[in-house]
């Protein structure tokens, strides 16, 4: 009797880990499907149900066949031979079947993108000891700014559609802002020594505006500079924002210098936020060395906020595979933010949209959830020396990239570039002007 079923059956030559969890998550969480997998060719052609072979030789004629690479039958880690070409108007990888429906390993290539595959082989790290973006493959072949990930699989989509009429709906754009809270002030609650010392070398350095930014900041009660909080939450309500908030808790690195987070200022800020939106930490540049500092710094965020931090974003996106990641699921870490580079917005994991962690040394796969960033303030500031006109039109290439895909836009910005100082002007406004134009 032949076998009757609504889901989609997979037949494979072979099963795998890392098969299992690339399927897992394109046909049930980017598609939304049932699926199965087989490695009898006797029940696939038994089988009345949308069915792929995911095999080298073709089964029967007019077949949905995708070619497999060797990637995802392989447990080791190798360079491997990328064959880039053009599909779709996208960019693909393991290209190996000219003229077919889906002429490459859409699997596998999904694969090694979301896992970071290459950041497990030797590679150049830059002096914040992070993987360098123009060594990924994404920024050789340029596809860096292309959601390439979410494009085969809305083409996948597609085909499904179309071939075996399956009720696939199309994914829903979403947009999840985010701040990073490096630097709450620039002059107030950082106590009188550091207030004086930093006046003291303004006015020796001949810095007339600093030094009266300074005065007015700290005597007469003026705004600090880094001051956006309020302006922050009217655009939250008035745009019907949910962002999240990443707190830095530690200190005693040149690159972590925000107020400590026992200053009564600073604990009632992270209150006002905690009771407004979702907060995470923000793992100090010290934490990369010693896990326990990880812990604490969580811990200090948790007792301030009255929140379960659960949520984290690596200060200066410094993080390496895998031991960052285990070390976060060790301090109670579910989910993380990082997955970007500092040094360039776009598409580090070719994807928009979140995925768990697979981890290829202990080749296993965890519930560690990774949620991709688009794009950051700071690369477009520092790395890409963007002026804000130059940075909001980067901003509305990647926002349209994502809107295509129906994929999550996650951005990062920071206070102290958004507030009033004057170093960073026009930074807010571009920032405004961005959620003017696609929020309405």
């Amino acid at each position: 009797m032949p076998v009757l079923s609504s889901s989609l059956l997979i037949y494979s030559g072979f099963d795998s880990p890392r098969l299992q969890y690339v399927l897992q998550w394109i046909f049930e969480e980017q598609l939304g499907t049932a699926y199965r997998v087989t490695t009898s060719t006797e029940e696939w052609m038994a089988f009345e149900g949308p069915r792929i072979n995911y095999s080298k030789t073709p089964l029967v004629a007019d077949e949905l066949q995708i070619v497999p690479h060797a990637l995802l039958g392989e447990s080791d880690i190798r360079t491997q031979s990328l064959a880039v070409q053009r599909w779709k108007h996208s960019t693909i990888l393991f290209y190996n079947q000219p003229g077919a429906a889906i002429p490459f390993d859409l699997f596998a290539a999904a694969f090694y993108l979301i896992s970071r595959y290459e950041e497990y082989l030797p590679h150049k790290e830059d002096r914040h000891g992070r993987y360098e973006a123009a060594q990924s493959a994404a920024a050789q072949y340029s596809f860096l700014q292309e959601p390439v990930v979410d494009q085969w699989i809305g083409q996948l989509r597609r085909i499904l559609v179309q071939r075996f009429q399956l009720p696939l709906s199309a994914p829903s754009f979403r947009f999840q802002p985010s701040y990073d809270v490096d630097i709450a002030w620039k002059y107030r609650h950082r106590g009188i020594r550091h207030y004086w010392g930093g006046m003291a070398k303004e006015l020796l350095q001949v810095k007339w505006r600093s030094a009266a930014s300074r005065l007015a900041a700290g005597l007469t009660g003026g705004r600090d500079p880094y001051d956006c909080f309020a302006w922050l939450d009217a655009l939250h309500e008035r745009y019907r924002l949910a962002p999240l908030y990443f707190f830095l808790a530690g200190s005693g690195s040149r690159y972590d210098r925000n107020v400590l987070p026992g200053t009564p200022a600073m604990q009632q800020l992270m209150r006002h936020i905690s009771e407004r939106y979702t907060v995470g930490v923000h793992p100090s540049y010290l934490s990369h060395t010693n896990p326990s500092i990880l812990s604490d710094e969580r811990g200090i965020v948790s007792v301030y906020t009255h929140q379960e931090i659960t949520r984290s974003r690596q200060h200066y996106i410094k993080f390496g595979l895998p031991h960052t990641y285990r070390e976060l699921m060790a301090a109670g870490i579910t989910d993380d933010y990082s997955m970007g580079y500092a040094m360039a917005n776009g598409f580090r994991a070719g994807t928009s949209n979140a995925f768990t962690w697979y981890d290829l040394e202990a080749e296993a796969a965890y519930p560690f959830r990774v949620h991709p960033f688009i794009f950051m303030d700071a690369t477009s500031r520092f790395y890409l020396r963007h002026k804000p006109g130059e940075a909001w039109q980067e901003w509305e290439r990647l926002w349209h990239a994502v809107q295509q895909v129906g994929g999550t836009f996650t951005s990062i910005m920071h206070n102290h570039l958004l507030g009033p100082a004057r170093e960073n002007k026009g930074w807010g406004e571009m920032y405004r002007k961005a959620l003017a134009q696609n929020m309405r």
